[in-house]
């Protein structure tokens, strides 16, 4: 028998003051959580260990990303009132499943959510000097904007995500115009020159590429009509997505060649190749549209997995106390993370890693809850073991870096049997001292996962 989830819809969830987004915004939105700083940086730092054949990797992940998105589609049409991913991984594996895809997404994103801010600060270093006390301190800015904001408003309620995804969209296609005519064909090869074992590591930097499809899985119930307009949002948002990688991945590598991985901000390097010293300007200008949007929209999804069900709430001060806090102990692990590139040797890039090795598990999970859930044989359901296959892969690379959400599995585990002790003591004093019946010991917790 497959564990269940609270009965009812989600689809109301965020109506009234917090309002619902139709088709044009929650693209945006999707857009602005998937697309990061990280496609200015992420493609040429896998070029650098792998060469041109990492076009080969980052192709293969952005094909891989269609059967992750539908899937997670299915799963929101099967459970409408499952929260999120972890409400998928909760209906198909119980309680303490849904509990540590929830925990390791609430806890693993925010080490990597500062890299977002540490990326785009490096390329306003590249422009106005300052090095890595102006990167820590863009980083820092950006953090604490998209904190505020995802407080004070719902995700994609306003127009900034909006206009953001557009800058975003037009000024990378206009930066692709304006370098491709410097490219050449002839640095395509050697195409593989640390060997093919180096581009099978690369995919690990390039996991980002993937990140953000769990992440709006907890925006369905910030759309209107999600059964109906989930399906358009996600197609355009592949869409999209794959065009901007593509417009930035492979400029670097016919523009930058074997230096496309020698920058902190190959983009600005491109635009110089282009336009001269102005470039790096530019560049800058994009990577802080691109990394608002993308950490304001992170934030927001993390605000959406916090406690309290935000549906019963009424009234702006509610919601946005409930918000907060959602994002206290979030908040809290990005300040550790800045702090600690600021402090210690540790590197944005292995920031990446050790969020990207807490985001593996998350999909995997919630991808294999699509296998269980959905209907046998189904097309959706071999859509899911498809991507559960492929995800699967990455733990390979991930290596050392699945140490972190290790460490977190464990702190769920030490505290659910903490509950389940309590749970049992509890049940034992009230049947001793009641003459009225057993204790039921199913309940519901407030994110709807049977307890």
């Amino acid at each position: 028998m497959r564990p269940t989830v609270a009965t009812g819809s989600r689809t109301s969830a965020g109506s009234g003051v917090d309002g619902q987004i139709g088709v044009v915004r929650g693209t945006a939105l999707f857009v602005a959580a998937i697309v990061g700083p990280g496609i200015l940086t992420l493609p040429a730092l896998a070029a650098a260990r792998a060469g041109p054949a990492s076009l080969v990797t980052l192709g293969a992940l952005l094909a891989v990303s269609a059967p992750v998105a539908f899937t997670f589609v299915a799963l929101n049409r099967a459970v409408p009132a499952a929260p999120g991913v972890a409400g998928y991984a909760a209906a198909a594996f119980g309680t303490f499943a849904g509990r540590l895809v929830r925990d390791w997404f609430r806890y693993g994103v925010p080490i990597g959510i500062p890299a977002l801010g540490l990326i785009d600060g490096e390329y306003v270093a590249e422009a106005v000097g300052g090095g890595e006390a102006t990167a820590v301190f863009v980083a820092a800015c950006i953090c604490a904007v998209a904190i505020v904001a995802s407080i004070r408003y719902r995700a994609g309620s306003g127009a900034l995500t909006l206009v953001l995804s557009v800058l975003l969209a037009a000024l990378i296609l206009a930066t692709a115009a304006l370098t491709l005519p410097r490219a050449e064909t002839e640095r395509l090869t050697p195409f593989a020159p640390h060997g093919y074992l180096a581009v099978a590591a690369s995919a690990l930097v390039l996991t980002w590429v993937l990140t953000g499809w769990e992440a709006v899985t907890n925006f369905t119930g910030v759309l209107r009509d999600p059964s109906g307009n989930l399906p358009r949002v996600t197609s355009a948002t592949l869409l999209i997505v794959a065009l901007l990688y593509a417009a930035v991945a492979i400029p670097e590598i016919l523009v930058l060649g074997p230096t496309a991985g020698g920058s902190g901000a190959p983009l600005a390097a491109m635009l110089r190749t282009a336009v001269g010293p102005s470039g790096a300007i530019g560049a800058a200008a994009i990577a802080v549209i691109i990394a608002t949007g993308n950490t304001v929209a992170w934030v927001g999804s993390l605000a959406e997995v916090g406690p309290g069900p935000r549906h019963r709430m009424t009234g702006n001060t509610a919601r946005r106390a409930a918000r907060a806090r959602a994002l206290t102990v979030p908040a809290l692990v990005m300040v550790a993370s800045l702090a600690a590139v600021a402090c210690t040797p540790i590197s944005t890039g292995q920031l990446v890693s050790i969020c990207a090795g807490s985001q593996v598990p998350v999909y995997l999970v919630g991808l294999a809850a699509g296998v269980r859930i959905l209907p046998a044989r189904s097309r959706s359901w071999w859509l899911a073991i498809l991507a559960t296959a492929a995800v699967a892969t990455l733990l390979v690379p991930a290596g050392i870096y699945l140490l972190a959400p290790a460490v977190i599995a464990g702190c769920v585990t030490a505290r659910h049997r903490r509950i389940l002790r309590g749970r049992r003591c509890g049940a034992l004093v009230t049947a001793r001292g009641s003459h009225a019946g057993p204790t039921p010991l199913l309940t519901h917790d407030d994110h709807g996962y049977v307890n």
